[in-house]
């Protein structure tokens, strides 16, 4: 789904969006205030998997990539990468949400 090695980095209230460039990370875009519910950390993205069918998601929204049409949501410790377009309802960051895959995705 995305193609651009990402993580977010939580600290002081503050979420800062980063890419691997070369071999270091650079912040991309503008540092914004961290939504409520997201603890200060380190999210490394780019780790995320893809759901499968017939399985439920339950976790937190960590961020919502609207230019690549994709949300990343944490499920203890690692993270699932879900489309916009496959589920009903816009999701919101900081929130906990439940995501199940059974033919209907939906939120």
């Amino acid at each position: 789904m995305a193609t651009q090695k990402l993580r977010i980095v939580v600290m002081n209230g503050q979420k800062i969006i980063q890419a691997m460039v070369g071999n270091e990370w650079e912040t991309t875009g503008t540092i914004k205030k961290a939504e409520e519910g997201i603890k200060p950390g380190i999210y490394n993205i780019y780790l995320a998997k893809t759901p499968e069918d017939k399985k439920q998601y339950e976790g937190k929204i960590l961020y919502i990539d609207k230019e690549n049409e994709v949300f990343y949501q944490q499920i203890g410790k690692e993270f699932i990468v879900h489309r916009l377009n496959a589920i009903n309802g816009k999701p919101a960051a900081g929130k906990d949400v439940a995501i199940e895959y059974d033919g209907q995705k939906r939120i």
